[in-house]
């Protein structure tokens, strides 16, 4: 492929809704001939699969058993000359283009402050150190603090994230930032980076350990540097989630 782009979809299909199909027709929409590269993650009706290649979309029977993480991996590798990377879930819609992120490094779609902690809490609540690291960010101009931080569901998550990153250069922080989904857009060069330092290892394979992974992305991007709360819609836990850039939609899904 010599796309300078692609749009990455982790998708699972049930034939329980048209996710898929209204997102790839979202991206049509919005950009010109864009490239959309469709993961399947073992889904049990493949029907979808000619619909999408009728729209000129390429899809993987990959048989992808590691959720969206691994259905990112899976299109990096094949894909290692392109430039950018969209990397998201089968169940978002554009509602405009959004190439004017794509000077940045990375963007986020959404995202959070976490803590290694289980649970959430107020911001107030925590620790005055752990205030001051993150002042700048999570203070208004009125000075009052609005915003949640939240941890992990389980003490479980926080064991296997630990026992991940030895797999890894990274390390576990005290206090980081997390992304929504995980969901981003990124220059191949950020990948590259976590992939050299064996974040690639890190495979979930269940619905817990997926949601561990937008604590693990934020952690690797932070740690590489890469300002996570550069987002396009913003804080998670204030923004609604459907806004003018882009609407995502929720399903029952194992």
């Amino acid at each position: 492929m010599n796309a300078k782009k692609i749009f990455v979809i982790a998708c699972y299909y049930d034939g329980s809704n048209d996710s898929i199909f209204e997102c790839v027709n979202s991206i049509q929409k919005y950009y010109k001939l864009p490239q959309i590269v469709v993961i399947d993650s073992n889904s049990p009706d493949k029907t979808y699969f000619k619909k999408l290649k009728d729209k000129k979309v390429i899809v993987y029977n990959a048989k992808n058993n590691n959720y969206d993480t691994g259905a990112y991996w899976y299109a990096f590798k094949r894909f290692k000359k392109v430039d950018f990377f969209y990397f998201i879930q089968d169940s978002v819609i554009f509602k405009k283009n959004l190439s004017k992120y794509e000077k940045h490094d990375l963007t986020t779609f959404r995202y959070f402050l976490s803590v290694n902690k289980v649970g959430g809490r107020k911001l107030e609540k925590t620790r005055k150190n752990i205030q001051n690291r993150v002042h700048d960010l999570f203070v208004r101009k009125d000075g009052y603090k609005n915003h949640d931080i939240y941890g992990f569901d389980f003490e479980k998550q926080i064991n296997w994230c630990k026992l991940k990153l030895k797999k890894t250069d990274y390390f576990m922080p005290k206090v980081w930032i997390s992304v929504f989904g995980p969901m981003f857009m990124c220059k191949s060069i950020v990948m590259k980076k976590l992939y050299k330092k064996g974040f690639n290892k890190i495979l979930p394979t269940n619905k817990l350990e997926q949601m561990s992974m937008e604590r693990l992305f934020g952690i690797a991007f932070q740690q590489e540097g890469y300002d996570v709360s550069n987002s396009i819609q913003g804080e998670h836990f204030s923004t609604p989630f459907e806004t003018l850039n882009f609407q995502k939609k929720f399903y029952k899904r194992k």
